[in-house]
């Protein structure tokens, strides 16, 4: 996906939102889970609770915080777009307890960092269901553009 490189600056953090028992939610919780073996210092699955993970992204001094997370904004399904925070409000998001723009806020205040959703278009979120195949192709086309952006930053 063209973008990653010119959003990612400095320090990044990828953050995973997601509901593995929601078929497609799970999306950015399969990205984080791809790629923290490699970059344990910065990659995190939060799950449904991005909220409580406020404290550990900061404690990674981070400059960029990318937000992974499956969405509805009328794409295609595996689409993925970098959403800005003004836009995020328009999105049918997953099942978060808090609204994503407010973990978004309070990253930007607590660690002066910049934050950024990568949105992946959901095919279904059916309890219980799996991940369509169109996400899956996603999710890994994510994980090896992730990976070479926190490569990248790594050298620097």
């Amino acid at each position: 996906m063209a973008g990653l490189n010119d959003i990612a600056r400095g320090r990044v953090v990828v953050l995973g939102v997601g509901n593995y028992l929601k078929a497609d939610d799970g999306a950015g919780s399969l990205v984080a889970k791809a790629l923290k073996k490699r970059f344990p210092e910065s990659v995190f699955d939060a799950e449904a609770v991005p909220e409580n993970f406020i404290g550990p992204v900061c404690r990674a001094r981070p400059d960029t915080v990318l937000i992974i997370d499956a969405a509805d904004f009328d794409g295609e399904p595996g689409e993925v777009q970098v959403v800005s925070d003004e836009a995020i409000g328009g999105l049918a998001a997953g099942t978060h307890a808090a609204p994503l723009t407010l973990f978004m806020s309070a990253v930007s205040h607590e660690c002066g960092a910049e934050t950024h959703l990568v949105a992946i278009q959901a095919k279904t979120t059916e309890f219980g269901g799996s991940v369509s195949e169109e996400v899956t192709a996603a999710v890994d086309r994510l994980v090896s553009e992730l990976a070479a952006v926190l490569e990248r930053r790594d050298d620097q």
